[in-house]
C-alpha cells in the first residue's frame, strides 16, 4: 500500500479554475490549523491569515486595481474592472502574510516557516478535495493591497490562495514532475 502522506506530495497540484460555490468555514479553518502545523524554528509563529470571501474579496481586489492604475495610467476602464475582479476567481482568498522578527536570520526563518504554511494549507486543500493555487507576482508587493489587507510597513504578503471547489469537468491529476536527480549532488556516499 502506497504511502498516504507520500501520495498527497505528489498527488497534489495548483487547480486555477473553481467552482464559485462557497466553502464552509470550518473546512477552511480546519485547512488553517494545518497551515499553522509546519515547522517553525523557535516557534515564533510568524503568520496571518487574511481570509477573504464574498465582498471582501471585492476590497483587495479593488486596491490591487488601484495600484495598477498608479503604475499604468493609460489603463481602460475595461481593464480596471478586470484588475479589480482577479480575487472573484475562487469563492475564498488567502493572503498568506509573514510578521518577520527583527534579527534578519530569524526574519528569512520566519519568511520560510510561512512558506511552509503555505504548502501544508495546500495539501490540507487536496486532502479535501478541494482546488487550490498559491499566487505571488506584483500584487503580494503593492502598497495599496498591503493597506487593505491591515498589514504593517515590515510585515510581507508572502502570497494568495486561492480556494474552492473542484468544478465538474476540471482534470485534478497530478501533472508529470521530473524526480530529484536533476537537482541533486551526492556527496560522501
Amino acid at each position: 500500500m502506497p504511502d498516504p502522506v507520500l501520495s498527497a506530495i505528489h498527488g497534489r497540484r495548483s487547480v486555477g479554475r473553481v467552482s464559485a460555490d462557497p466553502v464552509d468555514r470550518e473546512v477552511v479553518e480546519e485547512l488553517l490549523d494545518a497551515a499553522v502545523a509546519a515547522p517553525n524554528h523557535k516557534e515564533t509563529a510568524p503568520w496571518r491569515f487574511v481570509v477573504l470571501a464574498g465582498d471582501a474579496r471585492g476590497i483587495v481586489g479593488e486596491a490591487h486595481a488601484q495600484a495598477v492604475a498608479r503604475m499604468r495610467p493609460d489603463l481602460t476602464p475595461e481593464g480596471r474592472a478586470k484588475e479589480a475582479a482577479l480575487l472573484d476567481r475562487a469563492p475564498v482568498v488567502i493572503a498568506c502574510c509573514l510578521i518577520p522578527g527583527v534579527d534578519p536570520v530569524r526574519a528569512r526563518e520566519d519568511r520560510d516557516a510561512v512558506a511552509a504554511a503555505v504548502q501544508n494549507l495546500l495539501l490540507a486543500a487536496h486532502a479535501r478535495r478541494l482546488g487550490a493555487i498559491w499566487r505571488t507576482g506584483t500584487m503580494t508587493d503593492e502598497p495599496e493591497v498591503r493597506e487593505a489587507l491591515g498589514l504593517e510597513p515590515r510585515d510581507a504578503l508572502v502570497g494568495l490562495v486561492y480556494l474552492g471547489h473542484l468544478p465538474d469537468g476540471v482534470d485534478s491529476s497530478p501533472s508529470p514532475r521530473r524526480g530529484s536527480d536533476p537537482f541533486t549532488e551526492w556527496r560522501g556516499w
